[in-house]
This record gives structure tokens, sequence and C-alpha cells, in this order.
């Protein structure tokens, strides 16, 4: 999970917080993902902890995206293997209308020249399938019309704890330095549909450093077992840009770094908003040394953490998604 991946396939991770359990770690990226523009939060009060960051099991997706068949229609496959139709290398961005549809664990569609994703040029956005931790009884199929119109129909297994997926919009950069953005925004309008069985999450995936170092941004939270734990910090990020004040929670797991909306329960969270990544990811090289200083951008990633949809046919789709970016 250390490697650099090729610009035109968007590396995204995945990896487990509290809830869905240990999913084994593998390499960071496939398809990769878009985050939303809009106003953001901005860093507010915080407090933490101060020790440093407790280990505990964390899942990461798999290698990165092999280009698959997409297809022009057809319905979710088990087992992974792609849809019936005709093949296409998917929609490049200039027909919106267009749908890509794939059911391959490492199904691709793009890239992607879209203006709602600061840096979007035609080769570095993508939406992938990362099917990275497949496992017996698996389905799912990705239906994309865009980096922020697309949805996925799951069908994993009851009772299953570990993430199996992250079907997401990503998007790729070359490492520039944080230091050198004046704010990274990020809104989003996402549905689960979730039911008594769904285990899922929503959520950003983050790389930084060359794959060196990942960061979670977890809004929407459906029987994940609750906070992740223990909670190394509190932070309330917003008050500009338009975007309400909102308390998250810092946890660590190995390597992975997680915000996650603080709340308890079964479900909580938002299924739509802004968020100021700048902000949340400068936190953490100015606090305790949870990113290191001089971090550099490396890729956003934006999707649903699968666990499990109580064995039926599930639709996650994104609805809106952008970033924005100013130097």
């Amino acid at each position: 999970m250390r490697h650099r991946l090729p610009a035109t396939v968007l590396g995204l991770l995945l990896s487990c917080a509290s809830g869905c359990g240990d999913s084994g770690a593998g390499s960071p990226p496939s398809s990769g993902g878009a985050s939303s523009s809009g106003s953001t939060a901005s860093s507010g009060s915080s407090t933490s902890s101060g020790g440093s960051p407790s280990s505990g099991s964390s899942a990461s997706s798999g290698g990165s995206p092999s280009s698959s068949s997409s297809t022009s229609g057809g319905s979710s496959s088990s087992g992974g293997s792609s849809s019936s139709g005709s093949s296409s290398g998917g929609d490049a961005g200039t027909d919106t209308g267009a749908v890509c549809v794939t059911s391959a664990a490492k199904g691709s569609c793009g890239p992607y020249l879209y203006p709602a994703i600061t840096g979007s040029d035609g080769s570095n956005t993508t939406v992938g399938q990362n099917v990275w931790n497949p496992i017996s009884g698996w389905s799912q199929t990705l239906y994309a019309t865009n980096p922020e119109t697309w949805y996925v129909t799951a069908n994993m297994p009851a009772g299953n704890t570990a993430v199996v997926s992250f079907p997401n919009t990503g998007e790729s950069y070359t490492s520039n330095l944080l230091t050198g953005f004046a704010s990274i925004y990020s809104s989003f309008s996402e549905n689960m549909h979730p039911t008594a069985g769904t285990s899922a999450e929503a959520a950003y995936d983050i790389w930084l450093n060359n794959w060196n170092n990942e960061v979670m941004i977890q809004h929407d939270m459906v029987n994940r077992g609750g906070p992740c734990s223990p909670v190394l910090a509190t932070a309330t990020f917003g008050g500009k840009g338009g975007v309400a004040a909102q308390s998250w929670i810092l946890c660590q797991y190995g390597s992975e770094i997680i915000w996650q909306v603080a709340g308890s329960g079964d479900k909580y969270g938002v299924e739509a908003g802004s968020v100021d990544i700048l902000a949340m990811l400068n936190w953490l090289v100015n606090n305790h040394g949870y990113l290191p200083q001089g971090s550099g951008l490396t890729a956003i990633g934006y999707g649903f953490e699968i666990c499990s949809t109580g064995g039926v046919d599930e639709n996650f789709e994104v609805d809106s998604f952008s970033v924005t970016i100013f130097p």
C-alpha cells in the first residue's frame, strides 16, 4: 500500500474503523474519489487527549484497480464478473448523460474531465467499484453517470463485520504541499438506503505523502458499533464558508487516522453537507504529529465502506459531490 499509482488510476483505499471489524491490510488505491466543492468548515476549538494515537486493527483497500470492462447496461452479477453489454472505456466526462456499468471487482469508470472537482483534467478523476476485500457471496454493480452522480447496487452477506468494498469517486494529485493551498473544501450528498441489516458508512479517504499516510473523514454511520475508540481528541471544524460548526472525534487504527462525526447509537451523522478538508489535515500536522510537517496531498476519494447489506440488494448512491481548491 505504499506504491505510487499512475495518475489515470486513482488509488482509493479503504479501512475499517469501529463496528465493521478488521478487514485486513492492502495497498491503497483503486479507483479514485472526488471531493465536493462548496463552503467548508474551518478549524475551531479543539481538545486533545495529548497522548499518542492508539493502535488498532485497520483495513485498507486492495491494490490499484485494474481497468475493467464497463458496459452500457446490465444487472448486477455475483462474484464480480462484468455485466453483460457492449464494452467501452467509460464516460470521459464530456457526455454527462452517458452511463458506465460494471460488476467487476476492480471495475472503473472514466477518466472524467469534471469541472466540479478542481484539478480534474480528463486523466485523474474516476469512479470505481473497489471491491478490495471480496468474500463469498458478495455482489456489487456500479452505475456511473459522472463523478458526482453514481450508485452501486450491493448485496453483502448478513452479519458480515469486515469492510468488503469502497466504491468511490477518486481524484489524484501530485503530492502538492498542504502549505501551498489556501483552502480545500468539499461538499457531498448521498443516500445509503439503510435497513436493519446494513453495516456501512459514507466517508472520504485521503492519501498523503506518496501513499504513506491515510486519513479518513467518516460522516454518516450505520450500524458500525458506535463511535470509534479510543478517542484521542475532539475538535470542532466549521464557522466559515457557510459551513455550520460540527464536532468531530479523532481515532487511529494502525497507520490509519480517522476523523469521525461525533454521535452515538446505530445511526448518526449527516447525509449532506460540506467539510473543510484542509483545516482537518492541518490540525493533524500541527497537533501531536499525527501527520508529518511538510505533508503533501496525493489523492482524495469519496464513497462508501460497505460491510453488510443484510444479504439483500441495497443501493448506495452519491447525488452530488465537488471539491473546490484555492491556491
